[in-house]
C-alpha cells in the first residue's frame, strides 16, 4: 500500500487550500501516534509532538498565498476518552486556531447556499 504525499508536497498547498491539507495531515500524525503499539504514553506524545512541529514547519516553508502558518505552534495532549482509550489531540496556537475557524465559517457558509 502506498503512503498519500503529504499536504505540504501538493502542487495545490496554497490559500485556505493549505489549511485544509494540514488538518488532514494533522489527523494523519495523530492517529499514527494514539495507535502505536507497545510505545509508551509518554513516548508517544514526545514522537507525536516532534511530528506535529515538524509538520508545522514544512507548510510554514511550503504553503503559498499564506502566512497562517508563520510564528504558529501545536501542542500534542494525551486524555483517557469515557471509553478508557487513550488520545492524543493537537492544540494549536491562536493565530492557527483563529486561521482554521475562518476556513470553517468559510466553508459553512458556502455549504449553507
Amino acid at each position: 500500500m502506498t503512503t498519500p504525499p503529504w499536504g505540504y508536497e501538493r502542487a495545490y498547498c496554497t490559500g485556505d487550500h493549505a489549511l485544509a491539507l494540514f488538518l488532514d495531515d494533522m489527523e494523519r500524525v495523530v492517529e499514527h501516534y494514539a495507535n502505536l503499539n507497545g510505545a509508551q504514553l509518554d513516548a508517544r506524545v514526545f514522537q507525536a509532538q516532534a511530528a506535529a512541529n515538524k509538520l508545522l514547519q514544512a507548510y510554514a516553508k511550503n504553503a503559498r498565498k499564506t502566512t497562517a502558518f508563520n510564528d504558529q505552534f501545536i501542542e500534542i495532549k494525551s486524555f483517557v476518552n469515557a471509553a478508557g482509550q487513550t488520545q492524543l489531540v493537537p492544540i494549536f496556537s491562536s493565530g492557527l486556531k483563529q486561521a482554521l475557524i475562518r476556513l470553517l465559517n468559510r466553508s459553512n457558509q458556502t455549504t449553507r447556499h
